[in-house]
């Protein structure tokens, strides 16, 4: 890779997703290498040149404060990274609050962390942006019902062994050809447990939907994220992506997290709900009023019946009903919550077109 690829220091005892994410790092060409201490990662800095930081937090005692300010000591510019299960998201937030840049949560694809990454390298920061988000969900933790609750333990409880399953599948994967015994097998396996990890994501949206957290936003630019982070995964690799942006679209007032997870949420069902012949379409329009993303699958159209109960969280009474899941009902109530519209229709040429508008009027 070019010579200013950023050199990443991962700091974490035995979390398997991250072991899986150094040693993927390493084989895309990434300068990086990892301790198991706070006092290690400090004797490392002051030895080498490091420009980002992952710290993983699940399983290491630091007081935030003192960590940060003695790292930057070394490098003021340096870019720090909390890695966490979902259970310790306040402690990220108070990391960032502390010092750090921003917060991954595990189990995580080794793309959604070179997102991350390459934000930093491109001196993106979006801190302020989650510290508000993050101040927000707070704010509303006394007023959680006893199904939220429940529903952020369910996701603690299952993303524990996910990860492990998750972190592993990924590096066994890295090692092999894809001609190998029992290949597709595995890979079959990794989508899976990334299905998972995307359910357990939308049942705590769906149980713990509030309003958006506004900000300027351009679509085009969500979309790249999520189009880059499915690009990379053992499902996306047999899908031909085909862009079509209007690249003069104009921001728009969104919640740039919901809008994300409602944009996974399509192109990954795009995959899983249709038998998709290799091709996905995803363009952007505006007119007078309106910004509109239309992702186009030209694969089978869906039955009639299935169209018109689409969005209904327990439509689940088929093969082709089940793959659709939680995410479309999260996804179309997080559109209406800022004022837009999410529909699909079968198109007349074959296949099935999901349609996300939102008001430019809300700038």
């Amino acid at each position: 890779m070019a010579n200013n690829t950023p050199k990443i220091l991962a700091v974490f005892k035995e979390d398997e997703n991250m072991k899986a994410a150094v040693e993927l790092l390493a084989k895309k060409g990434y300068n990086v290498f990892s301790e198991t201490s706070m006092f290690l990662a400090i004797a490392t800095l002051a030895e080498r040149k490091v420009d980002v930081i992952i710290l993983d937090i699940d399983d290491l005692e630091l007081k935030e404060m003192e960590f940060f300010d003695v790292v930057r000591k070394f490098n003021p510019n340096l870019s720090i990274l909390i890695s966490c299960s979902f259970i310790n998201r306040d402690k990220a937030v108070k990391s960032l609050e502390g010092g750090a840049d921003s917060y991954i949560l595990k189990p995580f694809y080794i793309n959604e962390l070179l997102i991350v990454v390459r934000k930093f390298s491109n001196g993106k920061n979006h801190k302020e942006d989650i510290l508000k988000e993050s101040k927000a969900t707070r704010e509303s933790i006394e007023k959680q019902s006893s199904m939220e609750r429940m529903a952020l333990t369910i996701a603690h409880e299952i993303n524990n062994p996910l990860t492990i399953i998750s972190g592993q599948l990924q590096l066994l994967l890295s090692e092999m050809e894809s001609n190998a015994p029992n290949y597709s097998v595995y890979v079959t396996l990794e989508e899976e447990t990334q299905r998972i990890a995307q359910a357990v994501i939308n049942l705590v949206a769906y149980t713990q939907m509030k309003e958006p957290n506004k900000a300027f936003v351009n679509l085009n630019d969500i979309l790249k994220d999520a189009i880059y982070f499915f690009k990379d995964t053992r499902q996306g690799r047999d899908i031909q992506v085909i862009e079509t942006f209007d690249w003069d679209l104009p921001t728009v007032m969104a919640d740039k997290k919901q809008i994300t997870l409602v944009c996974k949420n399509i192109i990954c069902n795009s995959k899983r709900a249709v038998d998709s012949n290799g091709v996905l379409n995803i363009s952007t329009e505006r007119d007078r009023h309106n910004v509109t993303v239309t992702f186009c699958d030209p694969g089978k159209e869906l039955p009639f019946r299935v169209i018109d109960k689409v969005f209904d969280p327990l439509l689940a009474e088929n093969e082709v009903e089940r793959k659709m899941g939680l995410g479309l009902c999260v996804s179309h109530k997080i559109i209406k919550k800022h004022g837009g519209d999410l529909a699909v229709k079968n198109l007349e040429d074959k296949g099935t077109a999901f349609r996300l508008t939102l008001p430019i009027e809300n700038i």
